[in-house]
């Protein structure tokens, strides 16, 4: 089974970006991430993938849409954040 590929779409001093790859920093969790200021040509891409959603961050594990910041910490409070990725 391949490793899930961990997306991030994030902007430059967002205090929410800065917790969510915190947590997957110290979850030793890869991810990719995608500066939206500066490649702002990523946002229409993030918001089609994310149905919608315009706030950052987002995140994905291998193109399926796990949700922001508050969404990953609710995971791993629960336990249940490395099965919810794919991990």
């Amino acid at each position: 089974m391949a490793i899930p590929e961990i997306t991030i779409y994030t902007k430059d001093y967002c205090p929410f970006c800065i917790k969510a790859k915190s947590l997957l920093v110290i979850k030793k969790i890869k991810f990719v991430e995608i500066n939206l200021r500066k490649n702002p040509g990523k946002f229409k891409e993030m918001i089609k993938k994310s149905n919608g959603a315009q706030s950052v961050p987002q995140i994905f594990s291998s193109n399926r849409h796990i949700g922001d910041c508050d969404k990953i910490h609710e995971l791993n409070s629960q336990g249940k954040l490395e099965s919810f990725l794919g991990l």
